[in-house]
């Protein structure tokens, strides 16, 4: 089969031939229809970072099809359901996992090769991948949105982080994937003013499609916060930092109202730092967003084929694995792009 392969920091990914994956006990094989480019992938394959496994196969945001289920499976997959794959899974069969919450497994595992010891990811025309982790796809949810219930879920663990009550005020800096997928839950669960912050242009106007009931242009008003008050007459009860840049916490402290919450969606890949006389001045809860639950991304799917929530505005391009390393590479410096997703059958 074909798949990218990330072989080093400042090397494009490269289009290989790889052997066909073979599923072991509790596995499943699953033909990739969906594959979201993942901001995780770019920070861990940065120079600076440098975390990925060389010579693995990233992405981890993967909707498609059974086609092949290994001996000692858990759940009764077969070839041809559509699902949608969770990249932090359990084992399947410890007590937390059988109480349906495989986030407190304690032999958690993730897929997409981001760190040395994670196995191959859905950059690929085909993964093998633990049958514990798959989600029936409803009928009538495309599979192109199913692989999005990866980043709705991080935005909507940030939204439950932050706590909403009816009528808040939330600021979300930064309108990526995770930052419009929070603007989707906070006017969701009954924000009053959901203000997005971005400095993309393109990202703007998809950040009003999801639910904004305001943005404002970075490049135009970099004080967020000042530019926040003049838009609702307050300062944010909760602020959802969905950039993962240094100086971005402390801006989110700056933002927020007295006692109000701040909440880290975007993955900071350095060292950071933030002013200990404000915090200490303003008193936020300051909280950290690691993981969504299983409960959570199958909440999500329901929502997609009640017709609830329609997340198909973000993705602004779609790319075979052919043209996926020249999209890779521009998503380190986005114009027009969102959620890039990848089809291995493109093409």
């Amino acid at each position: 089969m074909r798949a990218a392969v990330y072989d080093a920091p400042g090397e494009p990914l490269r289009i290989a031939e790889v052997h066909d994956p073979v599923p072991g006990p509790g596995q499943a094989v699953i033909r990739v229809a969906a594959c979201g480019v993942c901001g995780s992938d770019l920070h861990a394959t940065a120079p600076e970072a440098d975390l990925a496994r060389r010579g693995g196969v990233l992405g981890h945001e993967v909707a498609g099809e059974v086609v092949e289920v290994g001996p000692e499976p858990v759940g009764g997959w077969s070839p041809g359901d559509r699902v949608f794959v969770m990249p932090v899974g359990g084992c399947g069969r410890c007590p937390q996992c059988k109480l349906d919450r495989p986030e407190q497994c304690p032999r958690q595992r993730s897929f997409g090769a981001l760190g040395p010891e994670e196995p191959d990811g859905g950059y690929a025309e085909y993964l093998a991948v633990s049958s514990a982790d798959l989600l029936a796809v409803p009928s009538g949810v495309p599979l192109d949105a199913a692989a999005l219930c990866e980043p709705l879920a991080t935005g909507l663990m940030c939204v439950r982080q932050a706590e909403l009550a009816i009528g808040d005020r939330v600021l979300i800096l930064g309108a990526g994937p995770i930052g419009l997928a929070a603007a989707v839950w906070a006017r969701f669960f009954g924000a009053r003013r959901v203000v997005v912050s971005e400095r993309v242009g393109h990202r703007l106007g998809v950040a009003e499609r999801l639910g904004a009931t305001d943005v404002i242009d970075a490049g135009l008003y970099p004080d967020a916060a000042a530019r926040f008050a003049e838009l609702t007459g307050a300062e944010p009860d909760a602020v959802i930092e969905a950039v993962g840049r240094p100086g971005m916490l402390n801006a989110a402290v700056a933002a927020v109202r007295p006692q109000g919450r701040v909440v880290t969606g975007g993955v900071c890949m350095e060292p950071d730092s933030f002013d200990h006389l404000l915090a200490y001045a303003k008193e936020p809860t300051i909280r950290a967003a690691r993981v969504y639950t299983k409960a959570e991304n199958e909440f999500i799917l329901e929502m997609m084929a009640s017709g609830r929530i329609d997340p198909a505005p973000m993705i602004s391009h779609r790319v075979g694995l052919g043209d996926l390393p020249a999209a890779f590479e521009a998503l380190r410096s986005p114009t027009d792009q969102c959620k890039v997703m990848v089809e291995p059958g493109r093409g």
